[in-house]
């Protein structure tokens, strides 16, 4: 198609629900030989399968020319009104449209906003959805408890590898920080029991999952498994010697809150180990975007955000900051960039490229995609 012009802008690269409802302006500029169709198109967030994974998608006609928009999200029901756009307060109506009433809702969902030229996608841009709801968020974890289960496969081995990788300098961390009271918040089946079977010190861990914490404290009675709030936490102020907080705070709806809580409970001097996916890895720099990196990450942090304001803020000095993992080489799906050695070329004869490219995360942890740091509090 010639002369074709299209500019999609949503002002925030997120859209935010509260109360399974949200509404998000947007700019479209439209110049196009031939009339096309403007589609949203929302599903899971991945893995992103029709229909059971697919909520639905709304068609629109829209002329040549600037529009501002409004879109109006409302999915306190999955049906034709879950979403709807407005022009100059008058609603613009959709031309065709599909829903699953039977969607479940989780914590995020990718919103693809479409143009079509008959069955060509002639432009695509996916926008992050959010929806901090507790019902969504203890819906989604007491399903994935159900199928949850650490099961690495040797033809896709990246995640495995980055685990034990994790796993090794943690253990390193551990032996040489940790003494007295342990903490581990957000423990899911605690790494603590990964590494290696004792300890010289005492571990309490703590989830919101009753059924995992129950299946826990029969497999390993050795360590004290309590259900808890990692926000909220059921201990004395000044009573814990240190705390481990594994890949929890892109959980937490409040980080803040979270790690001053923490704070609370922490003896001083006590040291704070802390690891959470960059939010400004490679990839996302590339694709300029903030696109997470798991479903049920609500908010990821970035490598200054960690170190310089919330964990200063929440009364810790960072000791030790770490990276894992640089996104050296990416390809193109035409739309956005990936991960080469994360998507197409996550086999195992590139397993030592994987090993290095772990390691070269270390020099550059502001664009790193795992984050660790040590910390004291003061």
């Amino acid at each position: 198609m010639k002369s074709l012009q299209i500019e999609v802008q949503l002002p925030e690269k997120e859209i935010f629900f509260k109360k399974l409802r949200a509404s998000a302006p947007l700019e479209i500029f439209l110049n196009a030989p031939e009339e096309l169709v403007f589609c949203a198109d929302i599903y899971a967030f991945q893995p992103q399968i029709h229909p059971e994974k697919h909520l639905g998608w709304w068609a629109f006609r829209l002329e040549n020319g600037k529009h501002h928009l409004t879109l109006q999200f409302d999915f306190s029901t999955i049906d034709e009104h879950s979403l709807r756009l407005f022009k100059a307060g008058e609603e613009v109506k959709h031309q065709n449209f599909w829903v699953n009433p039977s969607y479940p809702l989780e914590p995020l969902q990718d919103c693809k906003l479409v143009f079509w030229n008959k069955n060509e996608i002639v432009y695509l841009k996916r926008n992050l959805m959010k929806i901090e709801d507790e019902r969504i968020l203890k819906s989604f974890y007491d399903q994935q408890y159900k199928t949850e289960g650490y099961a690495p496969t040797s033809d896709r081995p990246f995640l495995d590898l980055l685990h034990h990788f994790k796993l090794r300098i943690l253990k390193k961390y551990f032996e040489r920080y940790f003494k007295g009271l342990v903490l581990d918040v957000g423990c899911g089946l605690s790494l603590f029991t990964e590494i290696q079977k004792k300890w010289t010190f005492k571990i309490i861990a703590g989830d919101l999952v009753f059924g995992r914490i129950k299946a826990r404290k029969q497999a390993r009675p050795d360590i004290h498994w309590i259900v808890f709030d990692a926000s909220h936490l059921p201990f004395k102020s000044g009573s814990i010697d240190s705390i481990f907080a594994g890949e929890i705070l892109e959980h937490l709806p409040d980080a803040e809150q979270a790690i001053k809580e923490w704070n609370r409970v922490h003896k001083t001097e006590g040291i704070l180990v802390v690891t959470t996916p960059n939010r400004d890895r490679r990839i996302n720099k590339i694709n300029k975007d903030n696109w997470a990196y798991s479903p049920d990450h609500l908010r990821e942090i970035s490598y200054n955000e960690l170190n310089e304001t919330l964990l200063p803020d929440g009364g810790y000095r960072p000791l030790k900051k770490k990276g894992i993992y640089l996104e050296i080489f990416t390809r193109s799906n035409k739309w956005w960039h990936e991960d080469y050695l994360q998507r197409e070329g996550n086999v195992k004869s590139n397993a030592c490229l994987m090993k290095i490219l772990f390691r070269l995360g270390y020099w550059f942890p502001k664009n790193s995609l795992v984050l660790m740091t040590v910390a004291r509090k003061v």
